[in-house]
């Protein structure tokens, strides 16, 4: 099946889950979904705590390893939403005249927005997490990708005291799938990577880290087989 017959069909999936969860309430601290021939379907206790902390994706259940990819897959999907659900707004890997330079700047964007959303751990490892990215944001990634890889992908679960990419995504760039157009810290960010783009560098890193992070890039899978 190609690409866009894919695409439509989730798309489809996609009405149906905006359907559902445009039925959740939360009723005294819970999320209920209510709806259906039984009423009130599900309900699980909201995790203020959990779902205020935009570092909380990586505590519990994720070795070091795990989460340099979980974070990965976070920014992999969060372009995929913005083709499907933002007007085709095409970057990052979906950018389809990208380059190593261009995916490395994208993503630049995306870490500074995550340490100023304080979305890292406080034991991250910035140089160690820049080695691994090259294995994953060359490529795209879609919802059905994340289910394959970690189970599920369930929006509502962050909010339980679970973990899901595109809640995360939202943390980070202070935006919805669905809003069109960036956030003003969106915007800012990628002003200031257009601008001062090593002062960003030497602050998640230095800028050797993201000179290797191009080259290492140059070497993928993506570049090797252009």
């Amino acid at each position: 099946m190609g690409k866009k017959s894919r695409r439509r069909q989730n798309q489809g999936s996609n009405v149906g889950n905006s359907a559902a969860a445009s039925n959740i309430r939360s009723v005294d601290g819970q999320y209920v979904a209510i709806g259906g021939a039984g009423g009130i379907t599900s309900r699980g206790r909201i995790n203020r705590a959990h779902a205020n902390d935009p570092s909380a994706w990586a505590k519990g259940g994720l070795s070091k390893k795990d989460q340099y990819e979980w974070l990965c897959n976070c920014y992999q999907m969060r372009c995929d939403d913005d083709y499907v659900y933002g007007g085709c707004n095409l970057h990052g890997p979906y950018n389809p005249d990208a380059t190593p330079e261009s995916i490395a700047n994208d993503f630049l964007v995306f870490c500074t927005l995550a340490k100023r959303a304080k979305a890292f751990p406080s034991d991250w490892n910035m140089e160690a997490f820049l080695k691994v990215a090259p294995e994953y944001i060359v490529f795209a990634f879609e919802k059905s990708d994340a289910k394959e890889r970690w189970g599920s992908e369930n929006y509502f679960e962050a909010e339980m005291g679970g973990r899901s990419l595109r809640y995360t995504a939202e943390k980070i760039y202070k935006s919805g799938v669905q809003q069109q157009g960036n956030s003003l810290d969106h915007g800012q960010v990628e002003d200031e990577v257009l601008y001062q783009p090593k002062e960003l560098q030497n602050q998640l890193g230095g800028a050797e880290l993201w000179e290797g992070l191009v080259v290492d890039l140059q070497n993928s899978k993506r570049f090797q087989r252009a």
